[in-house]
């Protein structure tokens, strides 16, 4: 079994509310959302909820600039840390984005959390300051499970992006995910 599924699992014993999923992210999705960062000018990227790091792995060697993931859970930063000794892991939740990057610095974010079980103020809180960390046209990408799409929060998680970034992009679905997801991208306006 491989270690980032033991690690993924033994998070979710540990906060259950925590993990998006008990099935890590296919590396098909991994790949959609690196291909979003890819296609971005060079600069700094930060992953949020890289769990055990199935998205950082493929994210990783597209990164052009400095790449910053932060984890909440303290085992699995010290896993990403030794697993991926080029990419900066802080041990802070998604709403705490702004103490560890500078305003209108980042190029690219990309988000792994459980969109729907996240509080309703959370949620603004962290699409707020990723918008904010965003450099004008910067680009956030994230996923929602389609299972998830039953859920309130999840019906009302593309309008909350919407509110937040532009030209937000959700036709994308990722059928090779267990469960599949829909790929969610926005783009930080000029102002």
């Amino acid at each position: 079994m491989d270690r980032a599924w033991v690690e993924l699992l033994e998070a979710a014993a540990r906060r259950p509310r925590g993990v998006a999923t008990l099935f890590p992210t296919s590396r098909a999705l991994a790949r959609r959302l690196a291909a979003v960062v890819e296609a971005e000018p060079p600069g700094p990227v930060v992953e949020l909820g890289p769990g055990a790091g199935a998205i950082t792995r493929v994210l990783a060697p597209v990164v052009r600039g400095l790449f910053t993931a932060l984890e909440v859970d303290p085992v699995l930063v010290r896993f990403l840390t030794g697993r991926f000794p080029a990419v900066t892991v802080r041990s802070a939740p998604a709403e705490a984005l702004l103490r560890h990057v500078d305003r209108g610095s980042l190029a690219a974010v990309v988000a792994s959390l459980p969109w729907t079980v996240i509080p309703t103020l959370a949620r603004e809180r962290i699409l707020g300051a990723v918008r904010a960390a965003l450099r004008p046209g910067g680009v956030f990408a994230t996923y929602l499970c389609l299972n998830a799409l039953a859920h309130p929060g999840g019906r009302s998680f593309e309008g909350r992006v919407r509110a937040h970034f532009d030209g937000v992009d959700t036709r994308v679905i990722e059928w090779r995910n267990v469960p599949p997801a829909r790929v969610i991208v926005g783009r930080a306006g000029a102002g």
